[in-house]
């Protein structure tokens, strides 16, 4: 037996699969756009167009054997429909007489092939699209001045049972245009009815949408239907990842383990706060995971300082874990130097680190080498040995053997999973990343803790899902930072807010069913939000 992130549902998720490069619009496209992989909703089959067309017609029903039953370990689905067939899709737009018809209605791209169309304008901040995603384009649909366009993009028909609850999930991220713009989502039943589930009224990046509903009396489907509507000069919305999912038990019960994440602390005294506060919980911790940046530079006297926070402020389980980040190897005294003060303060023979709390297995990995004066504080700051990885997937194997979810720590990040991750700065933590996918690859057994960004746990992004390694993924969960935070700036910078809560980090706890990760303000005292990754053996 296993566990893995699954559970019989029925789901409809938009993922992508390779596919050659389409003429955009009517024509031939030369130049950038020929060689993009893209496909314009306008000569799609499934494409209608004017006031009188019907979405959702006999076209929209869905096929259950049009593709291969695939689950999706983050959100629970047992079913998904493959994005690029689009099978039981469809896109109505009203009838238009100017504008692009590349950006006509709801079309399909990678997010690198949107943004080498139009530009960024932070649409590459959308960490959490996978392949191509479903777009609406209003700026550079270039609309004459009075006319607007509304396009719906609607979803095959999926079974439910009357009376029984679900939960609608995707991936959204969208930016706000005038007040006439609107966004929102339909679900629509087999019974006539239908209702408005969400909408968007003001910028929202980079989010995991869940909307509950209840079957209605006599409902045997429903479809959800994605209305852009009134744009003329807009900005855009794109989604990824439908899904159709029964929820979680609203109580979870009481955790079988439980573990504070903290990281980022770079000498700080708010050290000794976090760790006074964490130790007034009522419901303790197994063990206190310190995931990198502890000190601010890699030198003895930082070291000092440290231990001396430490002694002064001891976690109540007695049981604390470190990995290393990017400032534990800064400096002028050399990378074996800084190894062997890690080493030497954590008592370990090397850089990885396994434990067991309370019957739940951790993970830690980190760097072997960096070299300072070289790199003059530049990535890659990650270095695995063979030794490592090996390790990692011999432990990796053997818990999912035991059906046991694993928690993986590393204080440097992997591209476009949490907040930030979409700039070339957190592109390149990995000297090999690719050593990495492949012992990653295939296991769904995984929840991992990844920090350095210092990124609020107030973005929307502050989990995301890892798919580099395989399109089935892993959710990756950012730490938050205990010195400050920020959010996202132009194409690849950020910038620290005050506004923001800036001492952060998280309490992470085991259930049968599920891994609720607590997102929490240290200096207000306050849960800032949660979310549950379900576990199915």
């Amino acid at each position: 037996m296993r566990t893995s992130f699954l559970s019989a549902v029925v789901t409809l998720c938009l993922l992508a699969s390779p596919v050659s490069a389409q003429n955009l619009s009517s024509g031939r496209v030369d130049g950038l756009l020929s060689s993009l992989s893209w496909e314009n909703s306008s000569s799609a089959p499934s494409q209608s167009n004017g006031s009188s067309g019907a979405a959702g017609s006999a076209d929209a029903a869905a096929n259950p054997d049009a593709s291969a039953p695939i689950t999706d370990p983050v959100t629970g689905g047992s079913w998904m429909e493959d994005f690029e067939d689009r099978t039981g899709w469809t896109v109505h737009t009203n009838v238009l007489h100017s504008g692009e018809k590349r950006w006509e209605g709801w079309n399909f791209a990678t997010i690198r092939d949107w943004t080498w169309a139009v530009g960024t304008d932070k649409r590459h901040y959308f960490t959490r699209g996978d392949g191509k995603v479903a777009i609406a384009e209003s700026k550079h649909h270039r609309l004459k001045a009075g006319e607007q366009m509304t396009t719906e993009l609607t979803s095959p028909s999926v079974p439910i049972t009357p009376g029984v609850a679900y939960q609608l999930e995707f991936e959204s991220h969208y930016r706000e245009g005038s007040s006439d713009n609107t966004a929102k989502v339909v679900l629509t039943f087999d019974t006539g009815e239908s209702k408005t589930v969400r909408e968007f009224t003001k910028d929202s990046f980079s989010t995991h949408e869940q909307v509950g509903f209840t079957a209605p009396s006599g409902a045997q489907s429903v479809s959800a239907t994605f209305v852009y509507g009134n744009a003329q000069d807009d900005w855009f919305w794109a989604i990824d990842n439908v899904t159709v999912t029964t929820p979680l038990p609203a109580d979870p019960g009481t955790p079988t383990a439980v573990v504070d994440v903290i990281s980022d602390t770079h000498n700080e005294k708010k050290y000794g706060d976090v760790i006074d506060f964490l130790n007034r919980q009522p419901d303790p911790a197994g063990a206190m995971v310190v995931n990198g940046d502890y000190v601010d530079m890699g030198y003895a006297e930082n070291y000092a300082n440290f231990a001396a926070d430490r002694a002064a402020h001891p976690h109540a389980s007695g049981r604390e874990y470190f990995t290393i980040g990017n400032h534990e190897m800064l400096g002028t005294d050399g990378s074996d130097t800084f190894l062997h003060r890690y080493l030497d303060m954590t008592k370990q023979d090397h850089v990885w680190r396994e434990e067991v709390v309370d019957g739940q297995p951790l993970l830690m990995i980190s760097t072997e080498f960096y070299d300072d004066v070289a790199r003059d504080g530049k990535e890659p700051y990650v270095v695995l040995s063979d030794a490592q990885l090996n390790w990692l997937k011999q432990r990796l194997d053997y818990w999912e053997g035991k059906g046991k979810t694993v928690f993986l720590f590393s204080h440097l990040v992997l591209p476009y999973t949490v907040t930030s991750t979409h700039s070339p700065w957190y592109g390149n933590d990995f000297a090999e990343l690719g050593k990495l996918n492949k012992v990653l690859q295939g296991h769904d057994n995984i929840v991992m803790f990844t920090s350095h960004t210092h990124a609020s746990l107030t973005a929307g992004d502050w989990w995301g899902v890892y798919r580099g390694a395989d399109k089935h993924g892993f959710p990756v969960v950012n730490t938050g930072a205990v010195k400050n935070a920020n959010l996202p700036d132009g194409d690849y910078d950020e910038e620290v807010d005050p506004a923001l809560p800036q001492t952060t980090g998280l309490r992470v706890k085991t259930y049968p069913d599920r891994v609720r990760v607590e997102a929490w303000d240290f200096e207000k005292q306050e849960m800032i939000r949660f979310h549950d990754f379900p576990i199915h053996s």
